[in-house]
């Protein structure tokens, strides 16, 4: 139940954002005894990005989640949380590409009976070209990308999704964007375990099975909040923060809108925010110095729309989610909820789907009504054969904003600057993936928020660098 607030209150800690990251450190300062906390979230739900909205009896995520870590106390505590509900799935996925489907990963076998004796060539001599080659000077994205798997395979099975997820040319994303969530992909390594017929467990982009609450994504998160709000940690949610106020480096208060549109000052000892980093700079008063107001302006965000589509069918088709590669398309993903879990859906002959694009806020697509869109996801699924007409019972369109933190060439310089401009700050941390600007999981978003509340207490083998959490590429998951 949302309690309408008084115009101003004191906490001992405040923090912004209800997903993964708010919600990890809301719970291990709980686990410490601190109770006096407020959680504020701009949505209706808690989770975030990994909320879970329910529609004519459907549950929806806002794209596909699987929850999947090497941190062992990541994995209890989603395990304890949920208990039984926290189920295994053996994962399926696909790419699509020019009217045909590849498992993914790479099947040799399948690039065998897809392609003709002249495209396997260019591919195996692509590959064996770029390896071959010395001193080759990696600058961006796209050469990372050739460089470890050849220009043919660059061109069939990254180029075209990547540009779809982040709007710019390859050429322009930083190259260490690639050794982030691809490291330790190797297509040998991928061909070899492939041709053996066995699993390859220690690179995580090809894990064959993933944890997943029977319910979405967001039972998880609802589950966190139901367990720190019985402690005494009060939930803001329609509550969106309009100002961080700040007295040189502490951060005094913030000012926000609340749920009956009421402005409301809000005191605390210590701030956790996950709002994205730009944002802040954007929100603090007074306003910081010129120069990290200038660096603030030059991080970019993707924004995402999903088009959330009942259909009066099922089963449609048994992958969880399709990468679509197609130039011609412009949808980047295809998402079936039935087959993370079957009570994702009540009624056992409808299917719940979700067609993903990614945007710029403001511009192309975004602009578009929600019937053109659903009409768009309609037309773009029946062209890739995954739906046939008069099958889409009902649509619904979620846009969010700042999604993906871009990395865009030379953004390093300017995210630098931030991060160490928020250390100066004596009470507050920034955490989650739009706090740090760095695309985090689920399960680093959780451990953030863990190490900051730890950082705060003082806790054995604090301090914590929280920028540091997920910088090893083997440690993600890909796609």
């Amino acid at each position: 139940m949302i309690v309408e607030s008084s115009n101003s209150r004191h906490y001992e800690c405040c923090i912004i954002g209800a997903g993964p990251a708010g919600l990890g450190a809301a719970l291990e300062l709980n686990k410490n005894g601190i109770t006096d906390i407020v959680l504020i979230d701009k949505n209706s739900l808690v989770g975030g990005l990994s909320r879970t909205t329910i529609l004519d009896n459907a549950r929806f995520d806002i794209g596909p989640h699987r929850f999947f870590t090497k941190n062992k106390e990541i994995n209890k505590i989603w395990h304890e949380t949920l208990g039984r509900d926290f189920r295994p799935v053996s994962r399926l996925t696909r790419i699509y590409y020019k009217k045909k489907y590849f498992s993914y990963p790479i099947k040799p076998i399948e690039l065998l009976m897809q392609f003709n004796m002249i495209e396997l060539a260019a591919i195996f001599f692509s590959f064996i070209s770029s390896r071959l080659k010395k001193n080759t000077k990696i600058n961006n994205y796209e050469d990372w990308i050739v460089h470890n798997f050849g220009r043919k395979l660059y061109e069939t099975f990254f180029k075209s999704y990547t540009e779809k997820v982040w709007g710019i040319p390859c050429s322009q994303i930083g190259a260490e964007w690639a050794a982030q969530r691809i490291k330790g992909l190797d297509i040998l390594e991928i061909i070899k375990h492939a041709l053996a017929g066995k699993r390859n467990k220690k690179i995580k982009t090809l894990i064959e099975e993933f944890g997943f609450p029977v319910l979405g994504a967001g039972q998880m998160y609802e589950a966190m909040a139901d367990t720190v709000t019985s402690r005494g940690a009060e939930l803001k949610l329609n509550s969106k923060v309009i100002r961080y106020n700040r007295k040189d480096n502490t951060i005094n208060s913030i000012d926000l809108i609340d749920a009956f549109g009421k402005e409301v000052t809000i005191s605390a000892s210590h701030f956790f925010s996950s709002i994205p980093m730009a944002h802040f700079f954007k929100m603090l008063t007074p306003a910081d110095s010129e120069e990290i107001n200038a660096a603030a302006g030059m991080l970019r965000h993707r924004d995402h729309i999903a088009v959330n589509l009942l259909i009066k069918k099922a089963p449609l088709f048994p992958d969880q989610w399709i990468y679509i590669h197609s130039p011609d398309l412009q949808m980047a993903r295809v998402t079936n909820y039935n087959n993370f879990s079957r009570a994702m859906v009540k009624d056992n002959n409808k299917t719940a789907l979700s067609v993903e694009y990614f945007v710029f806020k403001d511009k192309g697509l975004w602009n578009q009504t929600d019937d053109s869109l659903a009409q768009l996801a309609e037309h773009e699924l029946i062209e890739a054969g995954l739906l046939e007409k008069n099958e889409v019972e009902k649509a619904w369109v979620v846009r969010s904003t700042e999604a993906y933190p871009v990395y865009d060439s030379g953004f390093q310089k300017y995210h630098a600057l931030l991060k160490s401009r928020i250390d100066g700050f004596s009470n507050f941390y920034s955490i989650g993936r739009g706090g740090t600007h760095k695309y985090n999981n689920m399960d680093h978003a959780l451990l953030g928020g863990i190490f900051a509340a730890r950082n705060y207490l003082k806790a054995a083998g604090s301090p914590y660098s929280l920028w540091d959490i997920n910088s090893d590429g083997g440690y993600l998951e890909g796609g």
